[in-house]
């Protein structure tokens, strides 16, 4: 029984020793838990956690590429058209100092792809928006309307007032859908506006009889469902060219979302940065046939931004201008400098400050804000170390966002932004020494953590982080196949190789151990004898 003992204890001290050599050639920061081990205990799988609504939309937006927005408004139905973005403004993290004085009664300067927040003024309250309004009303015709198809001219255009800006259209002319918004954006014709929204409407309608009464009231409803499919949040309109009605309203944060779809639509961005336009409504399409009416014309832009003035503007690529004696003088105003795209909007303010009160606060926003890219769409914000892993699939998750993170800060804080990351209570497993963990298993894109950035030690945004990779769970059998793959990896390095000469000598000496154990120290046979007793032979014949 005792020579039993002896066995099993010199075997366990020999696979002992060969289970601790399957650690050799790790670094030396390697845990204890990171080397080979058959954890088994196990984890209920765990269920993905909403998305939080906080500004990761805004984070997605600012992404170029990216603000992934949300995707369940409606798309377009023809090519080329702007898609609706549902979307919600955010504001800056951090304000910069010096924003100009604004005398309009409602103000916002905004990112153009981001939706940004850079400066306000009573941005959601009750504005009469005039002829921005057409912003809206070109984005509704791109959604049915190619800019190349040809519309006639009807007898809508006799349904305006006498006292509205006009394109000039005649009864039965010809033209592009593309020239007629150059008509509504460029000299503002309430006139181009009745045309565009009774082709679209009676498009949309499959009905090409329909009264113009008919297609008003069919396009207005067109317009107010595009402003709640672009996260409008105080608009309803009642026609299509902004001409004043006490129904017929919006506010600047619409009217700014409303800019920023609209400058994502080429053929639109292309017409609004035009100082003006000479040439035939239909392109010349018609030269051959006088029996088709079209029209030469000679437009030139509104936007005092845009043409050659007092008031122009370097930066300045649009967008619209608008005025009413109840909504005073608006202008929305885009510009680009550098990597930076702004959208400015004034409403009822007045003449010529909206001018210079529009370029104060473009420069405003180029000159005391910088566009940082906190994070790439997928790269890795830092590695989280895990447990309960399988450990082929190494020892850390990367930790990331859905989307780029990008955001506008001011010049005096880029450096200042600090960064601290949480893991959610669900996933979390916290070590003797304070290391914090994430448990597997891990599904990609489960959201896992929250990253939280402080600038000068005030907390200015949250936003949710997601696995970057799939983790299983650990298992005895992983673990033993990661323990082998990691011994044999490291077999043939120093380190290696001298355990290996250790281990062949301690199961060198553990043999001779167990054959001494079994022969004896002198040779002993079964019985009792020897093969050298001489002295007992001698004995037994002296007695």
């Amino acid at each position: 029984m005792k020579k039993r003992w002896h066995k099993v204890l010199a075997l366990t001290l020999a696979a002992a020793l060969c289970l601790g050599a399957v650690g050799c050639g790790k670094d030396e920061g390697t845990t204890e838990e990171q080397q080979v081990t058959t954890e088994t205990e196990g984890t209920e799988g765990q269920e993905n956690t909403e998305n939080q609504e906080n500004k990761e939309d805004a984070a997605a937006d600012q992404a170029e590429g990216a603000k992934e927005p949300e995707t369940d408004g409606a798309t377009t139905e023809t090519e080329g058209t702007a898609a609706a973005t549902p979307t919600t403004l955010q504001e800056v993290w951090f304000q910069a100092d010096g924003a100009p004085t604004i005398t309009a009664e409602s103000a916002l300067l905004i990112d153009q792809e981001s939706g940004t927040i850079l400066y306000e003024k009573n941005a959601k309250e009750k504005i009469y928006p005039a002829s921005v309004t057409k912003i809206i009303t070109a984005l509704v015709v791109m959604d049915y309307l190619q800019p190349d198809e040809i519309i006639i001219v009807g007898t809508e255009i006799n349904e305006v007032t006498l006292d509205s800006s006009k394109a000039g259209h005649v009864l039965n002319e010809k033209l592009t859908v593309e020239n007629a918004l150059r008509g509504l954006l460029m000299p503002s014709g309430n006139d181009s506006a009745n045309v565009l929204a009774a082709a679209t409407a009676r498009k949309a309608e499959n009905d090409q009889d329909m009264s113009f009464a008919k297609c008003e009231a069919v396009f207005t409803d067109l317009m107010n469902k595009k402003a709640e499919e672009l996260g409008a949040v105080n608009s309803h309109f009642t026609n299509a060219h902004g001409y004043h009605d006490e129904n017929h309203y919006s506010c600047a944060y619409d009217m700014a979302l409303f800019a920023m779809a609209f400058m994502q639509n080429e053929t639109l961005a292309e017409i609004v940065s035009e100082k003006s336009f000479s040439g035939n409504g239909a392109d010349g399409q018609f030269a051959d046939d006088p029996e088709v009416i079209t029209q030469d014309y000679n437009w030139v832009s509104h936007n005092y931004l845009i043409t050659d003035n007092e008031y122009q503007y370097a930066y300045a690529t649009g967008i619209k201008t608008g005025f009413t004696d109840e909504a005073g003088e608006c202008l929305t105003a885009s510009a680009e400098k550098g990597d930076m795209k702004l959208i400015s909007l004034l409403f009822k303010g007045s003449d010529p400050a909206r001018w210079t009160e529009s370029a104060s606060l473009l420069e405003y926003g180029f000159n005391n804000y910088a566009r940082v890219e906190l994070t790439a769409a997928g790269a890795a914000i830092e590695e989280v170390p895990l447990t309960k892993h399988n450990k082929l699939q190494g020892d850390t998750v990367p930790l990331v966002y859905q989307n780029a993170l990008v955001t506008y800060l001011p010049t005096n804080a880029v450096d200042s932004v600090e960064t601290t990351v949480t893991i959610l209570d669900d996933y979390k497993v916290e070590e003797k020494d304070g290391t914090v963990k994430v448990k597997a298993p891990l599904t990609k894109g489960e959201e896992i953590a929250t990253v939280t950035y402080t600038i000068d030690g005030k907390e200015v945004a949250q936003m949710p982080a997601y696995a970057g990779a799939d983790i299983e769970k650990g298992t005895i059998f992983n673990n033993i196949w990661y323990g082998l793959k990691t011994f044999f990896s490291h077999l043939f390095s120093l380190k290696g190789l001298i355990t290996v000469v250790v281990i062949v000598v301690i199961l060198a000496i553990i043999y001779l151990i167990l054959k001494r154990m079994r022969y004896g120290g002198g040779y002993r046979r079964r019985g009792g004898y020897t093969l050298k007793s001489p002295s007992r032979r001698r004995g037994r014949r002296r007695w």
